[in-house]
């Protein structure tokens, strides 16, 4: 009998924990990007030619929820990219925007989810994402209305941003990638 309840409170407690703490992204998987990010940046030799290193999409997901997001963006609280042929990316995002430092977004748009997919453009020391699809909190939007409203929330900006602006891509990479389920950064 008491074998039986220690089983009870095994089965029932303790390994739905276990299961809860393993998360779906990996500091480990995403310590591979991150170390060779910071190592090229710092390797400002030049080359002749151009080398390349390749990551998996598991990687890719668990550098952007371990590392960039937390770092870079604190708002994205959830990242999920699907890498496919001929440079076709989708994915998922989790947005939540806090009251203390977003005072004046409406508590109805402070936290949404962003499902999107379009192509990656790489030239140059520069990329771009160009959307195709676009849905927001399930809804779907005109990826070109969504740009054009985002121009106009600018106001009076000397220099307006699209949500098509390339931009540059981070120190040491020159080229960028995607294939199904990999990555290749170029450097």
């Amino acid at each position: 009998m008491r074998n039986k309840i220690l089983w009870v409170i095994i089965t029932g407690v303790v390994l739905p924990l276990f299961s809860a703490i393993s998360p779906e992204f990996s500091a480990e998987r995403g310590r591979r990007i991150e170390l060779f990010l910071n190592r090229i940046a710092r390797d400002n030799r030049p080359t002749v030619f151009l080398r390349k290193a390749t990551f998996t999409e598991d990687e890719l997901n668990s550098y952007f929820n371990v590392f960039y997001a937390r770092k870079y963006a604190p708002e994205v609280k959830y990242i999920k990219l699907k890498l496919e042929k001929e440079n076709q990316v989708s994915g998922f995002f989790k947005v939540e925007l806090n009251k203390k430092d977003y005072p004046q977004v409406p508590s109805l748009f402070r936290d949404f989810e962003i499902e999107m997919a379009g192509r990656l453009e790489s030239e140059k020391l520069r990329m771009r994402f160009v959307f195709k699809t676009i849905k927001i909190n399930g809804a779907l939007f005109s990826p070109e209305i969504l740009d054009e409203t985002f121009g106009l929330a600018q106001g009076s900006a000397d220099l307006k941003k699209s949500i098509f602006d390339w931009f540059n891509m981070l120190p040491g990479i020159k080229r960028v990638s995607v294939e199904e389920e990999k990555i290749t950064f170029y450097y």
